[in-house]
C-alpha cells in the first residue's frame, strides 16, 4: 500500500508540476502587446497605420498566423490607397510566412518574389536581403537546399555591405538552418554561434532564444541528450518571458523528444501533450504534424500500440490534407513499424509499398526541379554575362570620346587604322566558320546526336577547345534539343580531374552547342585497336581513374550509362610519359 502511494506522488510530480508551471502564465505578454498595438489602430491613419499593422504583422506570423494573414491584407488594402512600395513588400514577406506555417507552400513562393522585385526597384538594400532570405527559406522547407544556400549567401553579402551587425544575424540563421536539414551539425553550430555573435548585447530579444533553441537542435541531433535539454530548457524560460506561443510549442515538443531519446517517456509525454494543446490553439498544423507524430513514437516505445495508432491516424489526416509528401513517406514507414511490431506483416508490408512508392516520387520531383532550376540559372548568367561585356564596351566608348576631345587628329588615325583591320577582318570572318565566340577549324567526331569540331576562342587563340554542335537535321526535334540540353547541365554539375571540363553551353543562331576542353590522346578503344592486349599496370591505373570519376558521379545521383573504351579518353601526358590520364566522355544518356 505504502509503495503504490509512493508511485502515485510521483506520477503526480511528473505529469501535474510541469503542467501547473506552465499553466500560470494565465497573461500571456504577447497577446497584451498585441491588444495595445490593436488599441492605437483607431487612432491613426496612412502610413502611419500601416507601420503599426506591420509590427503587428511582425509579431504574429509564427504564434498566430491566421492573425497575421488578416494584417497583411489590411495592409495590401491600404497601400492601393496610398504609394507606399516599402510598406506592401513588408507585407508581402510576413504574408509568406504566415501562410508557409498554415501549410501552403506554393503561394508564398508569389508574394516573397513580389517584395523582392518592389525592394530592388526601391534600391532598398536591407528590405533586398531579407526578402531574398524568405525565398531561401521557402526553398529550404521544400527540400532545394543548393537553390536556398544561393539566396542566403547573395542576401549575407549584400547585408555585410550595410555595415549593421545585427542585421546578419538573418543570413546567419538561416545557414544555420539550411545546414541542419543537410545534417552538417557542426557546420550549423557554427553559423548560430555567429547569429548569436550578431545580436549580442541585445536585450529581450527573441531572436536570442531561438538561436539557444537551434543551438540544442544541433546538440540533440548529434546525440548529446543532456546538453541539448539544458538549451531547450533555457530557451523555453525566454519563450515564456516575450510570449511567443509558436516557439514555446516548438521548445517544448523538443525537450520532450529529449527526454524521449533519454529512455523517460513519461516525462517526454508531459512535455509532448503540453506542445500538442499549444500548436492545436494556434492552429500551427506542420508543426501539429511532428508533435502528432513524436507522441505515437513515445507511445511505440511504451509499447501502448491502441495510441500509437491514435496518434499515428491523426498525424496521417493532416499530411493527407495538406499534400505533404514528405510527411507521407514518414508516416507511412512509421505505420510499417508499428503493424510489423504487433504482427500483422500484410498491412507492415502494404504501409512499406507506400512509402516507397513516395520515396520514388520524391526523388524523381526533386531532381526534376533541380535540372529545371539549374537551367534557369544558367540562362541567367549567361544573360548577366553578356550585360558585364555591353558595360565594358561602353566604357571603351567613353574612353574613346575623351580621346577625341583630347586629340581629334590622333584619334582620326586611329579610327583609320580601326577602319582598316576592321574590313581585314570583315574579309577574314566571311572566310571562317563560327559558333559562339569559337573559330571552328576542323571536325574531330561525329555521332548520332551532334559533331565534334576541334575550334579557337576568339578572345583567346590560344585557348584550344572541342565544340559539340547538335546535328542540324535534329535542330527542329524537341526531344533531341532537351536531351542535348540534359547533357551539357550533367557535365556542368561534375567538377574532377578525370571527368572533361565544360567551358560554356548555349545557342547561336539556332544551333545548340557545348564547348568543353580539347583533349589530345587517343580512345581507349583505339589503343586497344593498336596494341591488343594492355599492360596489366596500365589497365590498373586507367580502372582506378575510372572509378575514382565514376563515384563522384554516383555520389551526384547522376548514372553515366554509356560506359566503354570509346568513352574513355587517354591523355597525351608530357610531363611523366609513364603515368596514364584517363577523361571520361560522352554524356548524352546519362540519366539523373
Amino acid at each position: 500500500m505504502k509503495n503504490k502511494i509512493i508511485i502515485s506522488i510521483t506520477i503526480f510530480l511528473i505529469f501535474i508540476i510541469p503542467c501547473a508551471a506552465y499553466s500560470t502564465h494565465t497573461e500571456n505578454p504577447l497577446d497584451k502587446k498585441i491588444t495595445e498595438l490593436e488599441k492605437q489602430l483607431a487612432n491613426v491613419s496612412g502610413k502611419e497605420k500601416i507601420d503599426l499593422l506591420k509590427r503587428l504583422a511582425g509579431i504574429t506570423y509564427t504564434g498566430a498566423p491566421k492573425k497575421c494573414v488578416e494584417y497583411c491584407n489590411q495592409v495590401l488594402d491600404l497601400t492601393k490607397q496610398i504609394h507606399y512600395p516599402k510598406g506592401k513588400a513588408m507585407a508581402l514577406i510576413y504574408l509568406s510566412y504566415a501562410i508557409s506555417v498554415l501549410g501552403d507552400w506554393e503561394t508564398p513562393f508569389e508574394y516573397s518574389k513580389e517584395a523582392l522585385a518592389i525592394f530592388e526597384k526601391q534600391d532598398d538594400k536591407i528590405g533586398i536581403g531579407k526578402a531574398l532570405i524568405t525565398i531561401g527559406y521557402l526553398y529550404t522547407r521544400v527540400g532545394y537546399y543548393n537553390i536556398a544556400l544561393d539566396y542566403y549567401l547573395k542576401s549575407l553579402n549584400l547585408l555585410e555591405k550595410t555595415g549593421k551587425k545585427k542585421l546578419l544575424f538573418f543570413p546567419y540563421m538561416s545557414l544555420g538552418n539550411l545546414y541542419y536539414n543537410l545534417e552538417d551539425y557542426q557546420e550549423a553550430l557554427k553559423y548560430y554561434k555567429k547569429a548569436e555573435e550578431a545580436v549580442k548585447g541585445l536585450k529581450n530579444d527573441s531572436r536570442i532564444p531561438q538561436i539557444l533553441h537551434n543551438i540544442g537542435l544541433c546538440y540533440h541531433r548529434m546525440g548529446n541528450h543532456h546538453k541539448a535539454l539544458a538549451y531547450f530548457r533555457e530557451s523555453l524560460g525566454l519563450f515564456e518571458k516575450i510570449g511567443k506561443e509558436y516557439w514555446i510549442a516548438a521548445a517544448l515538443s523538443n525537450i520532450g523528444a529529449a527526454y524521449g531519446n533519454l529512455n523517460s517517456p513519461d516525462r517526454a509525454l508531459t512535455y509532448l501533450l503540453q506542445s500538442l494543446r499549444l500548436r492545436e490553439k494556434i492552429g500551427d498544423k506542420v508543426g501539429l504534424f511532428y508533435t502528432l507524430y513524436y507522441i505515437g513514437d513515445t507511445y511505440m516505445r511504451l509499447k501502448d500500440y491502441p495510441r500509437v495508432s491514435l496518434y499515428y491516424d491523426r498525424a496521417f489526416k493532416i499530411a493527407k490534407k495538406l499534400d505533404d509528401k514528405n510527411n507521407l513517406e514518414r508516416i507511412y514507414k512509421a505505420y510499417s513499424n508499428l503493424y510489423a511490431a504487433i504482427g500483422d506483416f500484410e498491412k507492415a508490408f502494404e504501409n512499406y509499398k507506400m512509402y516507397s512508392q513516395i520515396r520514388e516520387i520524391l526523388f524523381n520531383q526533386q531532381k526534376s526541379k533541380q535540372i529545371a532550376e539549374l537551367q534557369v540559372q544558367f540562362e541567367t548568367e549567361k544573360k548577366a554575362k553578356e550585360i558585364e561585356i555591353l558595360r565594358k564596351d561602353n566604357k571603351i566608348q567613353q574612353i574613346t570620346s575623351y580621346a577625341l576631345i583630347a586629340g581629334f587628329v590622333l584619334v582620326s588615325i586611329i579610327l583609320i587604322l580601326l577602319f582598316k583591320k576592321y574590313l581585314y577582318l570583315l574579309a577574314f570572318w566571311k572566310k571562317q566558320k563560327y559558333i559562339g565566340q569559337y573559330r571552328l577549324i576542323d571536325t574531330i567526331g561525329s555521332g548520332g546526336v551532334g559533331t565534334v569540331y576541334r575550334a579557337h576562342a576568339v578572345r583567346n587563340k590560344n585557348q584550344l577547345a572541342a565544340v559539340k554542335v547538335l546535328r542540324e537535321e535534329l535542330m527542329e526535334d524537341e526531344n533531341s534539343r532537351e536531351r542535348f540540353k540534359h547533357e551539357g547541365t550533367i557535365i556542368e554539375k561534375l567538377s574532377h580531374p578525370n571527368i572533361v571540363n565544360v567551358y560554356e553551353r548555349g545557342e547561336y543562331k539556332g544551333k545548340l552547342y557545348i564547348a568543353m576542353e580539347y583533349l589530345r590522346g587517343k580512345t581507349l578503344a583505339q589503343k586497344i585497336k593498336e596494341v591488343g592486349r594492355i599492360d596489366l599496370k596500365e589497365c590498373f591505373a586507367v580502372m582506378m581513374q575510372v572509378t575514382d570519376a565514376l563515384t563522384l558521379i554516383h555520389s551526384k545521383n547522376i548514372v553515366h550509362r554509356d560506359l566503354k573504351p570509346a568513352n574513355i579518353m587517354l591523355m597525351d601526358n608530357n610531363k611523366n610519359e609513364s603515368s596514364t590520364v584517363v577523361k571520361l566522355l560522352d554524356f548524352g544518356v546519362a540519366l539523373m
